[in-house]
């Protein structure tokens, strides 16, 4: 299964050009197809390189730790003394 750079960006909750600038970086893999031209390029994501760029993407902490975003999470458990 492939996916636009619109759909991962409905997906990952990201914009349409960070997407292209993430898949350009081959943060989603090697294996991105254009199916369009040169001129007018038509991307096709595979869904492996989106669970893949999800499972790089991961953060592990403690149970009890709230928060409400993933940038929250990660602020909090390097803040932690624990860690």
């Amino acid at each position: 299964m492939h996916y636009t750079p619109a759909e991962v960006a409905l997906l990952l909750r990201l914009c349409t050009k960070t997407v292209i600038q993430k898949m350009k970086s081959k943060e989603f893999g090697e294996r991105i197809a254009n199916v369009g031209s040169e001129e007018r390029p038509d991307y096709r994501i595979p869904a492996e390189g989106i669970n893949a760029y999800l499972e790089r993407r991961k953060v592990f902490t403690e149970p009890g730790v709230a928060a409400r975003t993933t940038g929250e999470l990660r602020r909090k458990v390097a803040c932690s003394p624990d860690v």
